[in-house]
C-alpha cells in the first residue's frame, strides 16, 4: 500500500543567530519612525505599517537585512524544489520589496495573502513581551489551509484548517505568497516589531549573441 501526500505547502522557519545588536537598533529606529510618520493602511488593524521602501533606502544595516532575506529565499527555493525533483535551475534574479510593522497592545492583521509575489516572509525584530500564560495566542502568525472547503469528520480533526507560528525575536519565516494568513491580536506592553517582505523570482534574459 502506498500513501501519497498531495498538494503540501512548504514553509521555512529559520532562527537567525547573532543578530541582537541589529535587532535593538532596528526596533528603536522603527519605533521612532512610527511616532513621526503615519505610515499606511494595508491589512493592519491598528499598529504602524511603513511605506514598502526598505529595500531601496540608503542604509547599510537594511542592505545587510535585505541580503539576508535574499539568501534565505534562495535556500527556501532549493528546499521547495526538492519536493518536485527539480534538477535543472534556470538563471534567475530576485525582486524584493520590504516594509516594517510595529504593533502595540490590541493590534492585529486581517486575513490576506501576497498572491502577486512568489515568496513572502516576515522577520521578527522584537517579538514583544506578552504574557503567554495569560494570552497564549498573542501575536501568533496563523496560516490558513489553501485547499478550500473541506468536509470535516465530526470529532476528528484530520485536516487542521489553521497552522500557527509563534513569533520569536530573530525568527525568519518564508512561505509561498499565495498562502492566506493573519496575525492574532498582540497583548503586550513593549511594541512588537517585524519586517515583512515580498519576493518575485524572474528568469534572467539570455545574453544576446553577437552577430
Amino acid at each position: 500500500m502506498d500513501r501519497l501526500t498531495l498538494f503540501d505547502t512548504p514553509i521555512l522557519v529559520i532562527q537567525i543567530a547573532d543578530a541582537d545588536e541589529t535587532n535593538h537598533v532596528l526596533a528603536d529606529r522603527f519605533a521612532r519612525e512610527a511616532r513621526e510618520d503615519l505610515g499606511i493602511q494595508q491589512s493592519n488593524v491598528g499598529g504602524w505599517h511603513s511605506v514598502p521602501n526598505l529595500s531601496t533606502r540608503d542604509d547599510p544595516m537594511l542592505d545587510d537585512l535585505m541580503e539576508l532575506f535574499a539568501e534565505s529565499a534562495t535556500v527556501a527555493l532549493g528546499e521547495f524544489a526538492k519536493r518536485v525533483d527539480t534538477e535543472a535551475w534556470p538563471d534567475y534574479e530576485l525582486g524584493l520589496q520590504a516594509w516594517a510593522m510595529v504593533m502595540n497592545n490590541g493590534d492585529y492583521t486581517i486575513c490576506h495573502d501576497h498572491a502577486e509575489s512568489h515568496l513572502s516572509g516576515v522577520y521578527y525584530v522584537d517579538a514583544g513581551d506578552a504574557d503567554l500564560d495569560q494570552h497564549p495566542n498573542s501575536g501568533l502568525l496563523a496560516f490558513q489551509d489553501p485547499r478550500g472547503s473541506l468536509q470535516h469528520i465530526p470529532g476528528l480533526e484530520l485536516y487542521p484548517s489553521t497552522f500557527t507560528v509563534r513569533p520569536e525575536t530573530g525568527l525568519l519565516v518564508i512561505f509561498p505568497g499565495f498562502l492566506t494568513h493573519y496575525v492574532h491580536p498582540y497583548a503586550g506592553a513593549r511594541p512588537r516589531t517585524s519586517v515583512s517582505f515580498n519576493i518575485r523570482v524572474e528568469p534572467v534574459p539570455p545574453t544576446a549573441v553577437s552577430q
